[in-house]
């Protein structure tokens, strides 16, 4: 149960790491999602700029094992609030962007939005309601029985997963900037004719 606990853990630590970080590469975007949420627009300034910081502070209560019960309470807490959100704005016919995760993913909330959040927090509820009794490893005492060239081995499939996921989100940048280029070009021609 440690074992599965951990990987919780680790699975839901980076959904609100990557989330909390892309928000934050795009606070203006954050807050724009936060008024189109219908949260009043002064108070989306500030939620906007909290909710990153929020969801980075998770992420790490979910690694540390002294906070780990705190962490799931907090990542539940957030996800139902997701849930409600989204949940209330689809009951009114609306959808607006949920800017999930920041540049990154960013699509109007749908069903599918609110499907992920409430499985999310199913898992959230696993790490609380398992929380205190079995807190699992820690991130460092896993690596302990390693063998130092396990250790590189797996210091270097991060390393390569890291560069890929930063691979993968410039190539997307490229070639957005190249649909944006092509369009221009496009309604340049357009004007001429």
């Amino acid at each position: 149960m440690s074992l599965l606990l951990l990987l919780l853990r680790l699975f839901l630590a980076g959904i609100f790491a990557v989330a909390g970080a892309a928000k934050l590469a795009d606070l203006a975007g954050s807050q724009k999602a936060m008024r189109d949420f219908g949260v009043p627009s002064k108070l989306a300034d500030v939620f906007g700029m909290l909710l990153p910081l929020a969801e980075l502070a998770v992420a790490v209560a979910l690694v540390v094992p002294l906070t780990v019960w705190w962490g799931g309470v907090a990542a539940l807490a957030l996800l139902l609030i997701f849930v409600v959100g989204i949940g209330y704005n689809l009951a009114q016919g609306r959808t607006p962007d949920c800017h999930c995760f920041g540049q990154l993913h960013s699509a109007p909330a749908g069903w599918s939005t609110l499907i992920r959040n409430l499985v999310l927090a199913g898992l959230a509820g696993l790490v609380v309601g398992f929380g205190k009794s079995v807190t699992g490893p820690g991130v460092m005492e896993s690596f302990n029985g390693l063998t130092v060239s396990e250790r590189v081995e797996l210091l270097a499939g991060a390393l390569l997963l890291i560069v890929l996921i930063a691979e993968g989100w410039l190539l997307m940048q490229m070639m957005t900037q190249r649909g944006r280029l092509l369009l221009r070009i496009e309604a340049l021609r357009h004007e001429r004719v």
